[in-house]
C-alpha cells in the first residue's frame, strides 16, 4: 500500500472518530452539517489524488483544516471558541447553517476547477523528467557538485543568521535595517521561498546523479526551512518542507523506481522534529520581542499551583508551567489557527456587505492600527503602539475575501478562476524548470498557502504574482545558462 494511501486511510479515520461529535454539538440543521462533511471530506482525499497537482493538494488540506476539522473542533470541544474572531456572528442556528452552505459552495468551486484542470489544461502523467536527463545541465552539476554543495549551504545560513542579527525582515515587525534599491524584498523573498526553490532545484539534481529513494539534499533542504522560519519567526515551516518531501516522493513515484516507506517516513519523523522545535524557539524568541497576543489560548494542560514554602519545588511548579504553556500554544496552534470558517463567520454577519466593500478593501494601506478586514468587518479598533514596532495580523482568507461582495454567484467563479490561475502557473513551473516536479510543488504549495491567508493589504497581490513569476523565470534562465555551457 502506498504512502499516500496510508495518508487517506489516516484522514478517513480521524474524520470518523470527530464526525459523532460534530453532529452532537452542532445546533443547526443536522443536513447542512452531513453535507458539508461529505463534500468536505471528499474534497480533501480527492487531493491527494494520483490526477491532482501540488496547488490542489495544498489548497484543499488547507481547506478542510480550515474550514470542517476547525469548526468541528471548535463545536465539540471548545465550547465555540473560535479564537480568531467572528465579528458581530450571533452564534444562532440558521446562521450556523448560512455559513456551512457558503463553506459547501466554496469547496465544490475548488473541485469544479480541478475538475475542469485535469480535463482541459494539464496532467503531470502526460510529462517525463527523464527527457532531460542527459542535457548539460545535469552535467555540469554532477561536475560542479561539491562547489554548488557548499555554496549552497553557506548561502542558506549565512542569510538566516545575517537576517536575524538585523532584521530586514520579519514576521509581525517592522524591518529594524533598510537597504538600498529594495533589497529588503529580495531577502523576503529568500527565505519565505527563494531558497526552498533552490533546494527543490539541487534535490531534483542529486536524484539523477544517485536514482534512490535516499537523498541527502533532501535533508538539507528540511534544515533551511527551519532556519529561515527560525529567521523570520515564523511556524510555518512545515508547508515548505513538506513540499519538498512531497514533490520527491512523486519524483521517485514517476520514475518506476520502488518507494521505499521507510525512507519517507524518516524524512517527515525529522520534519516533525524540526518543527516542533521551531516553535518552541520561536514562541521564545516572540515572547523576548514582547510580540502581543491577541486571543486566549486555550489551556488544554491546565496550570499548577506555584506558591510553596519550598523554592525547590515552587521552581520546579514554575518550570512545569512554562514548559506546559508551549505545549499549550502548539495545541491551539494545530487546533484552532487554521484559516477559513471564523472569516465566513465575521463576514456573513456583517450589515455592510457589496460590490463597494470588496472594491474598497483595494485601499487598505499599513498601519499600526487593525485591518480593513478587522476594522470594517469584524469591528475591531484596537491599535498597536508604534514603539516598540510590532504587530499582529488577522486575515479573513480568499473564500471570506470573495464574500465581500455578498453574492454567491461571483463567490464561486471567484474560487474557481483563481484555482484554475493557480493550477496554470504551477504547470508553468514544471515545464519551464526541466520537468521538475519538485520546483512545481514548491511553488503549488506557496501559491496554496496565499490563497487561504488571502485578506490583508490584498492591493498588494501583484507583488506576490510577480514573486512568483520572478522565482519561475529565474529558474529557466539558469537552466537554460547552464545548458549552453560545453563541459570537456
Amino acid at each position: 500500500m502506498s504512502l499516500i494511501k496510508l495518508l487517506q486511510i489516516f484522514f478517513v479515520i480521524l474524520i470518523l472518530i470527530l464526525f459523532p461529535f460534530g453532529i452532537i454539538n452542532y445546533s443547526g440543521n443536522i443536513i447542512y452539517y452531513l453535507v458539508f462533511t461529505l463534500v468536505s471530506s471528499y474534497s480533501l482525499l480527492v487531493s491527494f489524488g494520483k490526477n491532482s497537482i501540488a496547488f490542489e493538494t495544498f489548497f484543499g488540506l488547507l481547506l478542510w483544516l480550515g474550514f470542517w476539522f476547525k469548526f468541528t473542533i471548535q463545536i465539540s470541544f471548545l465550547n465555540s471558541l473560535f479564537p480568531e474572531g467572528a465579528g458581530i456572528f450571533d452564534f444562532k442556528p440558521d446562521s450556523f447553517d448560512n455559513i456551512l452552505k457558503i463553506s459547501t459552495i466554496s469547496i465544490i468551486a475548488f473541485l469544479s476547477a480541478k475538475m475542469f484542470r485535469s480535463k482541459f489544461i494539464f496532467k503531470y502523467k502526460n510529462f517525463k523528467s527523464e527527457e532531460y536527463e542527459n542535457t548539460s545541465c545535469f552535467r555540469f552539476y554532477y561536475k560542479k557538485r561539491k562547489l554548488i554543495l557548499l555554496i549552497y549551504l553557506t548561502t542558506i545560513f549565512v542569510i538566516s543568521i545575517i537576517n536575524y542579527k538585523y532584521v530586514f525582515f520579519q514576521k509581525g515587525t517592522v524591518p529594524e535595517t533598510i537597504l538600498p534599491f529594495g533589497l529588503n524584498n529580495f531577502i523576503n523573498w529568500l527565505l519565505m521561498f527563494g531558497l526552498t526553490s533552490l533546494s527543490s532545484l539541487i534535490i531534483f539534481f542529486e536524484f539523477f546523479y544517485k536514482k534512490k529513494n535516499s537523498n541527502k539534499i533532501l535533508k538539507f533542504g528540511l534544515i533551511e526551512t527551519f532556519t529561515s522560519s527560525i529567521s523570520i519567526l515564523s511556524r510555518a515551516m512545515i508547508f515548505n518542507g513538506t513540499a519538498l518531501i512531497y514533490g520527491f516522493y512523486k519524483l521517485v513515484d514517476s520514475s518506476k523506481i520502488k518507494i521505499k516507506k521507510k525512507k519517507f517516513i524518516n524524512f517527515f519523523l525529522i520534519l516533525i522534529i524540526l518543527f516542533t522545535s521551531s516553535l518552541f524557539l520561536v514562541s521564545k524568541l516572540r515572547q523576548s520581542k514582547d510580540f502581543p497576543v491577541g486571543h486566549e489560548v486555550h489551556k488544554y494542560i491546565p496550570q499548577i499551583e506555584t506558591k510553596s514554602d519550598n523554592k525547590i519545588v515552587t521552581s520546579l511548579n514554575t518550570t512545569i508551567n512554562s514548559t506546559t504553556r508551549e505545549i499549550n500554544q502548539i495545541l491551539f496552534l494545530i487546533a484552532g489557527r487554521w484559516v477559513g470558517i471564523e472569516g465566513i463567520m465575521a463576514v456573513s454577519s456583517s450589515d455592510e456587505k457589496g460590490y463597494e466593500l470588496f472594491i474598497n478593501s483595494f485601499y487598505d494601506k499599513f498601519d499600526y492600527s487593525n485591518s480593513y478586514y478587522e476594522n470594517k468587518i469584524k469591528k475591531s479598533k484596537h491599535s498597536y503602539e508604534n514603539n516598540p514596532k510590532i504587530y499582529t495580523v488577522y486575515v479573513p482568507g480568499i473564500v471570506a475575501f470573495l464574500l465581500y461582495a455578498n453574492s454567491m454567484l461571483f463567490l464561486f467563479f471567484g474560487i474557481f478562476l483563481l484555482c484554475i490561475i493557480c493550477s496554470y502557473i504551477e504547470f508553468l513551473s514544471f515545464r519551464l524548470s526541466l520537468n521538475n516536479v519538485i520546483f512545481s510543488t514548491v511553488m503549488g504549495n506557496v501559491l496554496a498557502y496565499r490563497l487561504a491567508h488571502f485578506g490583508y493589504m490584498p492591493q498588494n497581490t501583484y507583488k506576490f504574482f510577480l514573486s512568483v513569476i520572478f522565482t519561475i523565470t529565474i529558474a529557466y534562465i539558469f537552466l537554460n545558462l547552464i545548458n549552453k555551457i560545453k563541459l570537456k
